[in-house]
């Protein structure tokens, strides 16, 4: 009989499960994009940073020649690539020309090209990526010709096109040209930001306690190991993931609520029921372990559907959103098996005082109680 009516509204527990599962596939597919995001970050610095340390200017502001100057000196630096920017004109669209050291910047960020290489850049001529050169009509040996902000125009020439930037949407936007090229049309352009190779045999260490050393009077620039530059980014990734997670907890509160719910009624449902077990010979124990089992049992069927469902739209979605980042697909499942146990244990909490309601049931009180299940059709 136990097992026959174990729930007596099943509509009840559906929709308590169902809760359940809504709340936990958010959190699989959110689980499922945001570690593909971090996964396919540090990919992406590691195949396209090749810097040891890279300076930036706080607030988007530029660093200044002094601290080039500076850098230079550091023993143990074997490079120093620029990066300056302008803003400029095309066809009455504004966008942002980048200056870059051509001799060094391949040991810097590593670009990938499609068309041309950094040798047609250093030449005098414009890289752009993919997405623009495909969005404007643009190929190698297209012209192009831009109107800077202190009112020189230069014509330019397509001499290399190079894969989107990692996370650059479908946009795009990308523009490079030499550091010669870009201060003879916006000679005032200052730079922005500094990638630092070091030499194979210098420490570490030192190289890193004079950096730290010598911008210390610089307060207005970061200093940056590759290591920290996947942390700052992965570090938004997580505080967003954090945010999304506090708002689905309180979901997931709501939907535990709801077993406990489900639960009392089961319990006050079943009360005859109760009583007539207890009065065969089962104990209060066992009559506790079985609204337990209950519990336990709505929660992980909720949280398994939610699973993988959750997983299913975080498959999904890593594979629609490439040009956005998102370009390797990895499957958190520590945190989604973390996730079930959890389940299991809200379902166990969940079932406390429901479990003890009816282990303390009076055995005659409740085989007095009213029969509330269908009753039986009359036979002639």
């Amino acid at each position: 009989m136990s097992r026959l009516n174990a729930v007596r509204n099943p509509r009840r527990t559906g929709a308590t499960a169902g809760a359940l599962m809504i709340s936990l596939s958010l959190v699989g597919a959110i689980a499922v994009l945001a570690a593909s995001l971090t996964t396919s970050i540090n990919r992406d610095v590691d195949t396209t940073f090749g810097a040891d340390y890279v300076l930036t200017g706080n607030g988007q502001q530029p660093i200044g020649h002094e601290v080039t100057a500076k850098v230079r000196a550091i023993p143990g630096i074997q490079a120093v690539t620029r990066q300056r920017y302008a803003v400029a004109h095309l066809g009455g669209f504004q966008l942002v020309l980048a200056g870059v050291d051509a001799a060094t910047i391949d040991q810097a960020v590593k670009p990938h090209y499609i068309a041309g290489s950094t040798a047609d850049v250093a030449d005098g001529k414009v890289m752009v990526d993919e997405t623009t050169a495909k969005a404007d009509g643009l190929r190698t040996g297209s012209s192009v010709q831009l109107h800077f902000l202190n009112g020189n125009v230069g014509t330019l020439t397509v001499g290399a096109i190079s894969k989107p930037p990692a996370g650059a949407g479908k946009d795009g936007g990308s523009w490079e040209v030499s550091m010669d090229t870009l201060t003879k049309y916006a000679p005032e352009a200052q730079d922005f930001t500094l990638y630092l190779n070091t030499a194979s045999d210098a420490d570490k260490k030192q190289v890193q306690t004079a950096l730290d050393s010598a911008m210390a009077g610089y307060p207005q620039v970061t200093v940056q190991s590759q290591e920290d530059y996947k942390n700052q980014i992965t570090g938004q990734v997580n505080t967003v993931l954090y945010l999304v997670y506090a708002l689905l907890a309180l979901a997931i509160l709501i939907a535990v609520l709801g077993v406990i719910n489900t639960l009392a009624l089961s319990v006050v449902e079943r009360t005859r029921e109760i009583g007539l077990l207890r009065a065969v010979g089962t104990s209060r124990r066992q009559i506790g372990r079985m609204i337990r089992l209950e519990s336990v049992l709505i929660a992980v069927h909720g949280a398994l559907l939610g699973l993988g469902l959750g997983l299913a739209w975080g498959i999904a979605g890593q594979k629609v959103l490439p040009l956005y980042g998102i370009t390797a697909l990895s499957i958190p499942w520590t945190t989604i098996l973390a996730v079930l146990a959890g389940s299991a244990l809200a379902g166990l909490a969940a079932a406390v005082l429901p479990a003890m309601k009816a282990a303390r049931t009076q055995v005659l009180t409740a085989i007095a109680t009213a029969w509330t299940g269908p009753r039986p059709s009359a036979g002639r």
